[in-house]
């Protein structure tokens, strides 16, 4: 079984229309959210054996707090310039290289790319991932990364912030 956590950014800066997007940091909703969500999903005891991020700073920034809350080691973190902006199909190319070592795999991306990722792998009418929303889904009948594929997991939890606020 194989178990594959997606993350949306959290909620990012739009104040300065003068830096590049890939620039953009955290906006202070984002900077509150991404700990708590961090530390909700933490307390699942689900332990990513790998984290993968994209380079985007709000991605990365988003990304330190779950590596922080699940105490994943550095040697198990990847930052990869391709989940920027990444299509589907790109998304799940880096999904189906993870090494079948690993069980449990941590992506750290963009809409519309993880929503589409999240509906794609689950045959699910999931409608929308927002901003740092945890997608937690499991492969029950996969037992390599590369057998990860269009209906094969199930979305077993979906956190996010509002969810948490009254």
């Amino acid at each position: 079984m194989k178990i594959l956590v997606v993350v949306r950014h959290a909620k990012s800066d739009w104040g300065n229309s003068d830096l590049h997007d890939k620039d953009r940091k955290l906006n202070e909703r984002g900077k509150r959210d991404a700990p708590v969500i961090a530390k909700h999903f933490a307390e699942r005891h689900i332990h990513p054996q790998l984290l993968i991020s994209s380079t985007a700073a709000r991605a990365w920034a988003t990304a330190v707090h779950f590596i922080e809350a699940c105490a994943i080691p550095p040697q198990s973190v990847q930052k990869i310039d391709e989940v920027y902006e990444a299509s589907v199909r790109q998304l799940l190319h880096i999904v189906n290289t993870i090494d079948d070592k690993l069980d449990v795999a941590m992506l750290v991306g963009h809409n519309p790319g993880v929503t589409d990722l999240v509906r794609y792998v689950t045959d699910d009418s999931f409608s929308h991932m927002p901003t740092c929303g945890v997608a937690i889904i499991t492969f029950t009948n996969v037992s390599a990364w590369q057998e990860v594929s269009k209906g094969t997991g199930l979305l077993s939890a979906f956190l996010y912030p509002k969810q948490n606020s009254a």
